[in-house]
């Protein structure tokens, strides 16, 4: 069976009805695919049995009548980056993995790249809508939009499917191979973009300030600054960096990306230096920097109009 001996096939029978069985362990001691493990355990539960003899009786795989698609509609909503070998394990439809991939192609399942979002609380919502009460109706070209970015080469490796117009579940991703550490600062007249080394902290972090935006602080007498809680946007040294050019900071929600105007730049800039495929540092630092300089302040303007337009949705929506 699969090239297993029936030793091996009862061997994984065994392992799986007990509740020990590692697939990943058990393939590379058998010399197998690790799909070959879920065919083994799939067709014990439609047969009882291991012995394998013909392959569904031989002849075209049974087709899903409407009841087991939506049931596999519904099992794929559940588990998202589930292969065609564990969504047939899960459905225990007597038909073969390459019926269940055609299926899921034609519920209009496409891969893609999973992403993190963070579950807002009801007091953080609270303190969103209190944000955006107060900023919905200002002046917004009188603000200064900070955040720091993290471009790197990234490659998580796992593939979900989901629906077209359906948003893509996220995935916290952290490992680094190339990287270009950025600090970006957008007004309604003008941007900076800059980069540093290292990671901030409550020190560096007034420095980088200082020096990105030094031809400039003069000019933002009364405007409001914009950023994250990151603690050290809130430091003591900063705070007095702010308060000898009349800059006030805002108070910040929390979990809110879509209230900073700086976070729709970002993506731009992102996408710009994907479709640039870099595959190193040097060809990433390239691309940061073509990108960069190709930005206009329409695009600026654009982004802190939307963010604005974000505001005012997100108050008559709540």
């Amino acid at each position: 069976m699969y090239k297993l001996t029936e030793e091996q096939c009862w061997y994984i029978i065994i392992e799986w009805k007990k509740g020990s069985l590692n697939v990943s362990r058990v393939a590379r001691s058998f010399n197998c695919h690790f799909t070959t493990i879920y065919h083994v355990i799939n067709y014990y539960r439609r047969h009882n049995d291991v012995n394998y003899t013909d392959r569904y009786n031989a002849g075209r795989p049974p087709a899903l009548d409407s009841t087991q698609i939506k049931q596999l509609d519904r099992t794929i909503q559940q588990n998202r980056s589930a292969t065609t070998a564990e969504l047939l394990s899960l459905t225990h439809f007597n038909t073969t993995e390459r019926t269940i991939r055609n299926y899921r192609l034609s519920l209009g399942y496409r891969p893609r790249k999973s992403v993190i979002t963070v579950k807002s609380t009801n007091i953080n919502e609270q303190k969103r809508y209190q944000f955006a009460a107060l900023h919905h109706r200002t002046h917004i070209k009188n603000y200064i939009f900070e955040d720091e970015c993290y471009v790197g080469l990234r490659n998580t490796r796992q593939v979900v499917w989901c629906k077209r117009g359906e948003p893509t579940p996220k995935k916290e991703v952290s490992s680094l191979r190339a990287h270009v550490n950025l600090i970006g600062f957008i007004w309604w007249t003008g941007y900076i973009f800059h980069r540093f080394d290292n990671w901030l902290n409550s020190d560096t972090y007034c420095d980088t300030v200082n020096e990105a935006l030094s031809e400039h602080l003069h000019k933002f007498n009364g405007f409001l600054y914009i950023s994250d809680g990151v603690k050290w946007h809130r430091s003591t040294k900063f705070k007095k960096l702010c308060d000898q050019y009349n800059i006030e900071l805002c108070e910040w929600p929390g979990y809110s990306p879509d209230f900073n105007a700086i976070e729709l730049v970002w993506n731009i800039i992102k996408q710009k230096i994907k479709n640039k495929n870099p595959k190193s540092q040097r060809e990433l630092e390239n691309a940061v920097d073509e990108v960069l300089n190709g930005l206009s302040l329409s695009v600026i303007q654009a982004c802190i109009k939307k963010t604005q337009k974000v505001y005012q949705q997100f108050v008559s929506s709540y």
